[in-house]
């Protein structure tokens, strides 16, 4: 059982994952920024001499793998929020957040599936799908 109550605290650490995500790739992105804006690439000059060499392109790269192990797990936290909405019949809301978690799961998909070329796109699809998140989070959650 994933849920004792509600799912509304676990709904706020998903917001934070979300969240942390996001950051992951604000720094890749700062990364890739600086790899252009720079002739040479100085975390591997430095890295080499330390005698494990990682380019800065490399470390953009994990960053944003782990920003997408990331969202797979919240995909798995969102369809585990779904379940316990379905088994415990959560009142006149139910269609609506059914529908909104529907959603939330088919953009996350859609974002594992073709994670985009772009970071600045790959951005904005994380933040629409914490908006999405967060408008679910005000449905079951009004008093806030």
């Amino acid at each position: 059982m994933l849920f004792k109550k509600n799912p509304i605290k676990r709904m706020s650490k998903i917001i934070d994952r979300l969240d942390i995500a996001i950051g992951k790739l604000l720094i890749a992105r700062n990364v890739l920024e600086k790899l252009k804006r720079e002739k040479q690439d100085r975390v591997l000059l430095m890295t080499a001499f330390a005698g494990m060499p990682i380019s800065s392109r490399g470390m953009a790269i994990m960053y944003i793998e782990s920003a997408l192990k990331d969202l797979e797990k919240i995909r798995k936290d969102v369809d585990r929020i779904g379940n316990w909405m379905l088994k415990n019949k959560v009142s006149i809301y139910y269609s609506r957040g059914k529908q909104l978690l529907d959603h939330i799961n088919t953009e996350i998909t859609n974002i594992l599936e073709n994670p985009d070329d772009n970071i600045n796109v790959l951005i904005k699809k994380f933040s629409l799908v914490k908006a999405d998140i967060q408008a679910f989070l005000d449905l079951i959650n009004p008093r806030n």
